[in-house]
């Protein structure tokens, strides 16, 4: 028998996945019901969006639509988990780190939704190209979540949760620590008097580089040259923030053994 597609939803978060979760909902013909939030602006902004109610309150929980979405901090999950009675409505988070059997014993048909994507409120993001990775409960549930995902992306994968902390961890590095180090950059800058702008360029090429090549090939700098007396100078240069030149070092070293292993096999 044709299970039938999904078509509303309630939306548990409207923080910075939430934020981009519900008006994609809502541009793909998708009914968001209800928004809950601890937090009344965030969610009576977003809701006012989407055209849909809100409450600050989960014991509000609507569970009349075809699928419940959490989408807050990982570390909040647990606690959001268990005020919640789901009773038998699809019920799925969206954490990288968050093993889907967390919701055993307290929903009856559950699953993942993970979008591998950094999101910021406000800056826009093409969801049709965001990587949706879904993991279910039941084969039943796997189907109906998979159909759902394909209505927000093109590119739709059922992985496990093993597979899916794995993926997390590369995407923190490949993210968020890169975008720390535009942090680390633009401090010195800013102490320096230069503009930020100056490094975009370089930036933008250096992330447009891995569509052509692998992050190994397109490697340069000092450390994959194992130039040690600009290595040396730059250390010097970080001497009264140890805490850079500590990731500086580290970094380098690590650039150093990759290459190291790239000559040995050529």
């Amino acid at each position: 028998m044709r299970q039938s597609a999904i078509r509303s939803a309630v939306l548990i978060g409207a923080g910075n996945v939430g934020w981009h979760l519900g008006l994609t909902l809502h541009e793909r013909g998708i009914r968001v019901r209800q928004v809950i939030s601890k937090s009344k602006s965030s969610c009576k902004e977003l809701a006012g969006l989407i055209q849909a109610d809100y409450t600050t309150s989960l014991d509000q929980l609507e569970t009349e639509a075809g699928i419940i979405l959490i989408a807050v901090p990982d570390s909040q999950m647990e606690e959001v988990i268990g005020q919640c009675d789901f009773r038998d409505t699809l019920v799925v988070h969206t954490a990288g780190s968050v093993p889907m059997e967390i919701f055993k014993g307290r929903a009856v048909n559950y699953g993942v939704l993970y979008p591998l994507m950094t999101f910021t409120r406000k800056k826009p993001v093409d969801f049709a190209s965001v990587p949706l990775l879904v993991e279910a409960s039941s084969a039943r549930n796997k189907s109906r979540l998979n159909a759902f995902a394909k209505c927000l992306s093109k590119e739709v994968r059922t992985i496990t949760s093993e597979q899916r902390k794995y993926i997390h961890l590369a995407a923190v590095m490949a993210c968020n620590f890169s975008n720390h180090m535009y942090t680390l950059a633009e401090s010195l800058f800013e102490r320096e008097g230069f503009p930020f702008d100056w490094l975009k360029p370089l930036i933008r090429e250096t992330s447009e580089k891995i569509n052509r090549l692998s992050p190994r090939e397109a490697q340069t700098g000092p450390a994959l040259r194992n130039d040690t007396r600009t290595m040396k100078e730059h250390l010097k240069m970080l001497a009264g923030d140890q805490l850079t030149a500590e990731i500086y070092r580290q970094i380098s070293k690590s650039i150093i053994t990759f290459a190291a292993e790239d000559h040995n096999t050529k």
